[in-house]
């Protein structure tokens, strides 16, 4: 072999580990948490108009053995009608705190109501009511009933097929307004204690739930599960940048150790460093995204040990 192309492999060799060293070395570094002004900015996006009417109504109502399931609807943003669950306990006093559910890609507010759902939902919800909980359940935008604003194409198709991801942004800033408008119509319900909120969300809820805890001071306690977590520095879909804002909740994570689509054991760590509250917790599953049925009792003792 000719020195010289003994030395042109050498060199390849040489930069080819070097970029596996700097690629593995960007996969445990690469969240990095925005400034104070960067995250102010970005929060303007989840501001609304308080004045424009909610318009609320219950069209319909059912009666269960320890609960009353009201359907809801209010008015959110750009000119939308948001369907709910409103389920408030029989067979305690209130006022009831209320814990808000908020559902992944894909599933809707039934989901919460559902044993056999993806995420358990129904579970969790019999063990909050149970304990003389309130829960509230939306529809995400483009969700359950609100597929019709997405000309009836599941969400899935236009963010893991089609890769538009700035649609995706929208669908979940104007959902996280829209549970933000829902509070602000709970709060006029004598039922409901106002004064402090729960909140659980299941994949994309759970991004929605970092949201919520970083820019809304009613949530007082906090669950997010199976939680995404997307790498850009300055966007309204990364989780890290409104973890270090995260001060005042009580805050679990749960993940699954082989959910290595959403983030890395790693990653998931790293998260749960940022949030600056200081009681916190994460939990990891032996499972990828979908947990085993046992997350609904560790969520549910979460809320229950903490709310204040």
């Amino acid at each position: 072999m000719k020195p010289t192309t003994y030395l042109m492999k050498l060199v390849l060799i040489i930069i080819f580990f070097s970029s596996s060293f700097l690629q593995a070395q960007e996969k445990t570094t690469h969240l990095q948490s925005i400034n104070k002004e960067s995250f102010e900015v970005m929060t303007a996006f989840f501001n609304y108009d308080k004045n424009i009417p909610l318009d609320a109504k219950i069209v319909e109502n059912k009666d269960h053995s320890n609960y009353v399931i009201e359907k809801i609807v209010f008015r959110g943003i750009n000119d939308s009608r948001v369907p709910g669950y409103l389920a408030i306990p029989k067979n305690a006093n209130g006022p009831f705190t209320c814990i808000l559910l908020l559902h992944g890609v894909g599933d809707t507010k039934d989901s919460w109501w559902e044993e056999n759902s993806f995420n358990s939902g129904g579970l969790l919800t019999k063990k909050l009511i149970d304990s003389g909980y309130a829960v509230l359940a939306l529809d995400a935008q483009y969700h359950g009933e609100r597929l019709i604003n997405n000309d009836f194409e599941s969400p899935d198709v236009f963010i893991f097929q089609k890769g538009w991801i700035q649609r995706a942004r929208n669908m979940i800033v104007q959902t996280v307004i829209e549970y933000r408008r829902a509070m602000d119509y709970l709060e006029t319900r004598k039922e409901i204690d106002s004064n402090k909120f729960g909140a659980i969300g299941y994949s994309m809820g759970g991004m929605m739930v970092f949201n919520l805890s970083s820019i809304d001071s009613r949530i007082n306690v906090a669950v997010a599960s199976v939680t995404p977590i997307l790498e850009e520095r300055y966007s309204a879909l990364a989780v890290h940048n409104f973890a270090p804002f995260i001060n005042n909740v009580s805050f679990l994570m749960l993940n699954g150790k082989e959910d290595e689509r959403n983030y890395s054991i790693d990653e998931a760590n790293q998260l749960f460093e940022m949030i600056k509250s200081e009681n916190k917790n994460i939990i990891f599953f032996e499972s990828g995204h979908k947990l085993p049925s046992e997350w609904t009792k560790k969520a549910s003792d979460w809320i229950f040990s903490n709310i204040k």
